[in-house]
């Protein structure tokens, strides 16, 4: 594709994207697709989720949790003795790319894995602020800096009669762990390192080197039917769950569908409403978002954010995600702190906001991968400057001039990805490198993004999103900035010493020594911070449901109504 510099070129494109969805529409009767809902009359005013709140607190070092609670705010539970009904139509960019609980870590694999699992903890949002509760856990002490001990429920039973306890724990630890084949996804639990059983409903959990806020990092981390999990094939264990979750997969027909039930007998407080859940894949937001007008889904994530006003209703998510280009320090040329400058300093990023993101649902980053809300936001850092022109001489003073490099992106990870990629490629280009663009579906992007060793092939850019379901700086920092870290592409030993003394802090301390450590990074021009962008969701007028920044998607916040 031939491309014209400036970001003309892609209105250009979204005009013949609109072009595709009126041919799409017209198709989308042949696709099977479930009864439609009743379509409204009049489109109803967008829903405004609330928007984050202040940096969130890192659970105290020593104290216990609250004493035994709801696992999950209980206001919002169904009446007694009401059955669950209907079903959720839910189109998502495409099916999970695992729900291998030691392997998953995207946002489509945790619509499956946060309903049909439960965790220790949990974040209860219903007094505005976030605060990690019980959930499987009911209490939690911390013996000694690298020992979190947890107190287990009485009388939770997996899908399959397993009762749970704390053999089901040190099961779900010793997988994610084990050394013969780890957790592509252990990064998200900090410096896990085992599990000990103290009795049947005790269970301590240990950690490389002191970390303050595991039981923050627990509330996403699911605990399959031990028996189940060490008896499961690693193929049937591909499409297969086996949780103690508000609902049961019940299927998962690849290429087709995923469906999901309500499980009735279900211990906590916050029952299911809705009967089943079917999962589709659709790769285009447009796509998804016709399916909502026409009745075909009740819920189209990520639909264009120019559509909202066409939709039945529209839900804005607020996240924590950061679209974001991360860069290869190790490349020979991009090895120049000058070269890295000169690539950063060449994107228009309040140019990329205002023309492909209106509405206020993307905002600045301010040079940090973070955004306000979580632990370690330096709010004192400023956006990089856009002067193409000192890019264009930096790149010059390093005999940079006609180097080719590539940029790996995955075209439907987030609204206009495509679009987005495009115009970096092009601003890249006109301060004298020649930049070749590589989209790879979820699958391959996600191995790319994994190539980190010496001897992997790494990629010289790279288009990603970080998220932050943890509301903590560690979350990013830990797997994308240390050494040897599972994303990361960089290793500097005055860095990863303050990224360590910050993992063993609470507090105000904690959250200066992250400010300290962003403020470090923000000199050396590892990554292209792009911009902070909520989700657009089109959705039936049928269906109620309030998201948080979390972006932990919990069918048992959702209702339909008749």
């Amino acid at each position: 594709m031939v491309r014209v510099p400036g970001i003309p070129s892609q209105l250009i494109r979204h005009l013949r994207l609109c072009f595709t969805v009126l041919i799409v529409c017209g198709l989308l009767t042949a696709c099977g697709q479930p009864a439609p809902v009743a379509p409204t009359t009049a489109p109803a005013k967008p829903t405004e989720a609330a928007k984050p709140a202040g940096a969130a607190k890192p659970a105290a070092t020593t104290a216990p949790a609250a004493a035994a609670a709801p696992a999950k705010p209980a206001e919002a539970a169904r009446p007694a003795g009401a059955a669950p009904k209907g079903q959720l139509v839910l189109v998502l960019e495409s099916e999970p790319d695992t729900i291998v609980t030691k392997n998953a870590s995207t946002n489509i694999g945790y619509f499956v894995l946060d309903n049909v699992y439960d965790h220790l903890t949990f974040r209860d949002w219903s007094s505005g602020e976030p605060k990690i509760v019980p959930e499987l856990a009911e209490s939690w002490t911390r013996p000694d800096p690298n020992t979190w001990r947890f107190k287990l429920r009485q009388g939770v039973t997996f899908h399959n009669g397993e009762p749970f306890n704390a053999d089901a724990v040190v099961a779900a630890v010793e997988d994610i762990v084990n050394p013969a084949e780890p957790g592509t996804s252990l990064g998200e639990y900090g410096f896990l390192k085992s599990a000990t059983k103290i009795d049947e409903l005790t269970v301590d959990i240990l950690t490389t080197q002191p970390d303050a806020i595991l039981p923050a990092r627990m509330t996403r981390f699911p605990i399959p039917a031990p028996g189940w999990l060490k008896s499961v094939t690693p193929q049937a264990r591909i499409v297969t769950a086996i949780g103690s979750g508000p609902y049961t997969l019940v299927e998962w027909q690849q290429g087709s569908h995923i469906l999901l039930r309500a499980n009735e007998q279900y211990w906590g407080a916050k029952k299911p409403t809705i009967a089943e859940v079917k999962m589709l894949g659709r790769k285009e937001a447009a796509v998804r978002a016709s399916m909502v007008q026409t009745g075909e889904a009740h819920l189209g994530y990520q639909i264009p954010a120019e559509q909202r006003q066409q939709m039945p209703q529209a839900i804005v998510e607020p996240t924590m995600e950061s679209p974001s280009v991360r860069l290869n320090p190790n490349h020979p040329i991009l090895k120049d702190i000058r070269v890295r400058q000169a690539i950063v300093y060449a994107i228009d990023t309040k140019g990329i906001i205002d023309a492909l993101y209106p509405g206020g649902i993307a905002v600045p980053l301010k040079g940090q991968l973070i955004r306000k809300g979580s632990v370690g936001y330096n709010a004192s850092l400023q956006d990089y400057p856009y002067q193409p022109d000192v890019a264009k001489k930096l790149i010059q003073e390093a005999g940079a001039t006609g180097t080719q490099l590539e940029i790996v992106t995955r075209p439907n990870y987030f609204p206009k990805a495509s679009e987005v990629t495009e115009i970096v490629a092009n601003s890249l280009d006109q301060i004298g490198l020649k930049v070749s663009i590589r989209a790879m579906e979820i699958a391959q992007w996600n191995e790319a993004l994994r190539a980190v060793k010496p001897d992997q092939q790494q990629t010289d850019l790279l288009l990603r999103s970080p998220s932050n379901p943890v509301l903590d700086s560690s979350r990013v920092v830990d797997q994308s900035y240390m050494c040897g870290a599972r994303f990361s592409l960089i290793c500097d030993a005055k860095l990863d010493q303050m990224l360590k003394d910050a993992g063993a802090q609470t507090g105000e301390e904690r959250d200066k020594t992250y400010q300290a450590a962003w403020a470090y990074a923000y000199d050396q021009y590892w990554f292209i911070p792009l911009f902070g962008l909520d989700y657009v969701h089109g959705a039936s007028p049928r269906l109620k449901w309030t998201p948080h920044p979390d972006q932990v998607t919990l069918f048992t916040d959702m209702t339909l109504a008749d």
